[in-house]
């Protein structure tokens, strides 16, 4: 019994709930837990929107490669269906190229062979640059073909203008606007 009355005066004496003078000394004790809380909360959120941030940077970065890469494709592909005017497409570049269809694309007999080369060029620059739709796949958008003649080996660039990303300890990441195809017929 002895045992019994020792716990209940050791509850009582630790107990949660004071009354009288005590009770005044905690008066806004949770009042500071309370912004300690909120604070630490508001951190963990501007961490969070900084994630958010960053990572709709990464996927705006992959859809423009995506569209460079299927722009740089499309025209490779224009460029073996017509494999035999080849050098049509050498040293050509979407940068001030003109974005009007020649007169073949309309004709129901089609284009010569040559003038499919510049049908294919005129679509490509149309593409890159929006021209004709309400929509820029890359903004400053410019592609390029290359012939290297030594090694037969044609090479199409295509470039657009994107936000620069930082790397570790601050450093720049190079190269994220660009992308290239090589490829021989």
């Amino acid at each position: 019994m002895a045992n019994q009355d020792m716990k209940n005066t050791t509850t009582s004496r630790h107990s949660v709930f004071r009354f009288g003078q005590s009770a005044q000394s905690q008066r806004g004790f949770t009042l500071i837990e309370i912004l300690v809380t909120v604070f630490i909360l508001a951190i963990g959120l501007l961490g969070l929107a900084g994630l958010i941030l960053e990572g709709m940077r990464n996927n705006q970065g992959a859809y423009l490669r995506t569209q460079a890469s299927i722009l740089a494709y499309d025209m490779a592909d224009r460029m073996r269906a017509n494999k035999p005017r080849a050098a049509d497409y050498a040293d050509f570049s979407t940068d001030g190229a003109s974005t009007t269809l020649p007169a073949c694309a309309s004709d129901a007999g089609g284009c010569t062979p040559a003038g499919q080369a510049q049908v294919d060029m005129v679509e490509w620059t149309r593409q890159i640059q929006g021209a004709g739709s309400d929509m820029v796949l890359l903004p400053g958008g410019v592609g390029t073909i290359d012939f290297d003649s030594a090694n037969s080996v044609y090479t199409i660039t295509v470039t657009w203008d994107e936000v620069a990303r930082e790397g570790d300890q601050g450093e720049t990441i190079a190269g994220d606007g660009s992308y290239s195809v090589r490829f021989s017929l």
